[in-house]
């Protein structure tokens, strides 16, 4: 009996063995075969974006596109040109190739300014990495397939790493002789050649060095050993610093590279426990100097400065996906959004950018020599331009200054006496914000805009590609897109005088019909506004420079009404919580508020500022009080003033809004138009330059969830923020009590 129960046992323990092998295999290939469909499903879902990024921008970029240039009918004679300035040169685009699909990577010769080397995802292509030669784009000098590149400081071997090719993981090809040299086993997904030619590094759960001093018989010279992953690494110009991410945390480690060995000197977390990620990194080109710039995905460029490494200051860049040092160190060069822009590194201001690209740009190099900058995005054109000469002058640019400017149709001939006319314009505004200052207090100081030599203004003539005609529908955009290719927008307002002449006097029908269509894009667009807004919610965003754009034709233009444009340049918005206020439509307002002087004296174009390094402002919606809305803010460079805005709307009208002289006009105007106006001044606090601090407002009187703050801190830095209020129901029930 007992030996029967012991062959039912055995029996039973060998059935529910193989039993649970069979659900572990069962559950295995159950799992990879999910796995294996969210990384399908992950990869189409990219594709699809990627597709959809791509008919946007395709969209985007055919709109309003200018008409071919028309030719001067006149020549300007050189006694009037004489009287302006020339409008400088932007950058030069020399070459406009296509490697295809979405560009990763683009490299430079360290020697040669010519030769480019561009990647793009392997999976997209069987061949994704290619050299070229920029004079002759049309067909690659070689193709390879990889996932990582790199060339050698002399410039004569190209590295490439294959985590694919199981037999030769690491190839190295020779440029000058254009073949294979050699290959050897090393694992690594990143191959980057070391300053000195000597070593080539390749990441893994920490690095691994080869000595290719000989690159036909490369030899394993030493490890770099870390118990993480290392994701990244870079070289500082000397080749005695190295810097590494950990992968998952990001955490940043500085080795110092002594021969064939490696010792870490420090650590710290670049994101500062948040969640993210560092998207580049690159050591200043100085030895005696090495700052380390690290770009993440949360708007910025962070340099972290020698030999602590943990003190840092912040360039307020916007998305930065990848970024490069001029050989000098005095410039950073970034791209994100459809532009490459150019940051100063002893300032942190941004003086100048390079538009002409697609949505997005992924990568951007530039030459040794700092000649050329190139770059590339998700619409796989790599585009090489000339910085020759604008790179200085643009460098010597005195930024936060009223530029002016004389924009000229094809058809018409220069007013002989504009050049006074808007040298007494801008001395009018300048006297007028100076009397203003002194009037509340402060002492005599208004803005600057650029001068001849002799104190009077320097106007730019900026000749248009097109006769009146164009240039009467959209003026503002089409004009502004022409001064863009010519200016740097960066850091400066414009003001531009157009002269296109008067139009034919419209019909009756003609007027309502424009009317009709006005109101019908107002509508439009307030309803867009409203769903950025309620998309954008909660983000601090940061205050950009803009332009003043008059007709010269015109003659409804009075000083109020070209110091109101300037004012809201400056960051301050419509205030009709006094019938005096310049900002408050009424017909006899002359006066700024005590409140907008104060926001002036901290402005940047009324004071000689020497940084821009600006520390990030951080805005925190807390729950309300009774009767007070209240927020957090915090600005390590010291908050000088907080102002709540509100949106009037159809039930709600300012009770100092007239701008008719007719009183039941203004209140029929005001529910009518209120809804596409934009936000005005409800309430101020100025703090004089608290680091953290709770800010509380009077409830507002109105029905609108979306409120905005804006905030300027004590070096003139200026950020806006909207914030949705509806989300809190008893702020819901305080708001319909108070209302």
């Amino acid at each position: 009996m007992w030996d029967i129960y012991l062959i039912i046992s055995a029996q039973t323990f060998a059935l529910d063995k193989n039993m649970k092998f069979k659900i572990f295999l069962l559950l295995f290939l159950l799992g990879f075969g999910i796995l294996l469909f969210l990384l399908f499903l992950v990869n189409h879902i990219n594709e699809k974006a990627n597709d959809a990024r791509q008919a946007f921008d395709k969209y985007f970029s055919k709109r309003d596109q200018p008409p071919p240039r028309i030719p001067r009918t006149d020549e300007i004679p050189i006694e009037i040109r004489q009287k302006f300035a020339s409008a400088p040169v932007k950058p030069k685009l020399i070459a406009e190739f296509s490697h295809g699909d979405y560009l990763e990577k683009v490299i430079f010769s360290p020697t040669n300014p010519d030769l480019i080397v561009s990647m793009n995802s392997k999976y997209k292509a069987e061949k994704n990495i290619k050299l070229w030669n920029i004079n002759n784009p049309t067909n690659p000098i070689a193709e390879f397939g990889g996932d990582a590149v790199s060339i050698s400081s002399n410039g004569e071997i190209l590295a490439i790493s294959d985590m694919g090719n199981f037999d030769e993981p690491v190839k190295l090809w020779s440029i000058v002789e254009k073949k294979f040299v050699s290959s050897f086993r090393a694992s690594g997904f990143n191959v980057t050649f070391s300053p000195n030619g000597k070593h080539l590094s390749l990441e893994k759960s920490g690095l691994e060095f080869w000595d290719v001093s000989n690159p036909a018989k490369p030899v394993e010279a030493f490890k770099l050993k870390s118990e993480k992953w290392q994701e990244d690494h870079t070289f500082s110009v000397d080749g005695t610093l190295l810097a590494t991410i950990e992968s998952i945390e990001d955490i940043v480690n500085i080795w110092e590279i002594t021969g064939n060995q490696a010792y870490k000197k420090n650590s710290f977390d670049a994101i500062h426990r948040k969640v993210g990620w560092i998207e580049a990194m690159q050591f200043l080109p100085n030895p005696k100097n090495p700052i380390l710039a690290i770009a993440d995905n949360d708007y910025g460029i962070k340099l972290y400065h020698p030999p602590n490494w943990k003190d840092y200051t912040t360039i307020s860049a916007e998305n930065v996906n990848d970024l490069a040092f001029t050989a000098d160190g005095d410039t950073i060069i970034s791209v994100g959004i459809s532009k490459i822009e150019f940051w100063s590194v002893k300032k942190g201001n941004r003086y100048a950018s390079i538009e002409g690209f697609s949505r997005w740009t992924e990568c951007v190099d530039v030459s040794a020599d700092s000649r050329y900058v190139a770059g590339g995005g998700n619409d796989g054109i790599i585009r090489v331009w000339d910085i020759t000469n604008f790179l200085p002058s643009v460098q010597n640019h005195t930024p936060n200054v009223v530029v002016p400017i004389y924009f000229l149709s094809t058809n018409r001939m220069p007013q002989t006496d504009v050049t006074e006319k808007i040298d007494n314009i801008l001395r009018e505004a300048q006297t007028y914000f100076a009397d203003e200052m002194e009037r509340n207090g402060y002492e005599r100081k208004s803005f600057e805009y650029e001068k001849n030599e002799d104190g009077t203004a320097k106007i730019y003539l900026l000749e248009g590609i097109s006769d009146d005609k164009y240039y009467r529908k959209y003026t503002d955009s089409r004009v502004m897109k022409e001064i863009e290719q010519h200016f740097g927008t960066e850091n400066n307002i414009f003001f531009v005088v157009v002269d296109i002449g008067n139009e034919k006097t419209p019909t009756s029908d003609e007027v309502k019909k424009e009317i009709q269509k006005i109101i019908q894009d107002f509508e439009n667009i307030d309803a867009h506004l409203k769903r950025l807004r309620m998309e954008a919610r909660n983000i601090v965003y940061r205050k950009q420079e803009g332009a003043i754009t008059i007709r010269e034709s015109s003659n409804e233009y009075s000083i109020d009404t070209i110091v109101s444009k300037f004012v809201e340049l400056f960051g301050l918005t419509l205030d009709y919580r006094h019938p005096s206020y310049l900002m408050s439509y009424e017909k006899k307002s002359k006066q700024l508020s005590k409140s907008s002087t104060e926001w002036l004296n901290k402005c940047q174009y009324f004071n000689s500022v020497e940084t821009y390094f600006d520390d990030k402002t951080k805005v925190k919606k807390l729950s309300p009080t009774i009767g007070k809305a209240r927020f957090r803010v915090e600005d390590a460079d010291g908050i000088y003033q907080v102002r709540l805005l509100v949106a009037p709307t159809k039930k709600y009208t300012p009770k100092y809004y007239n701008k008719k002289t007719n009183a039941s006009k203004n209140t029929t105007d005001g529910k009518d138009g209120f809804r596409r106006r934009a936000y005005g001044l409800h309430d101020v606090m100025t703090l004089n330059g608290k680091k953290k601090t709770t800010v509380k407002f009077d409830y507002p009187n109105h029905v609108d969830n979306m409120i905005e703050l804006h905030v300027i801190d004590e070096l003139g830095n200026r950020v806006y923020v909207n914030i949705d209020i509806s989300g809190n129901p008893v702020a819901s029930v305080l708001r319909s009590i108070f209302n």
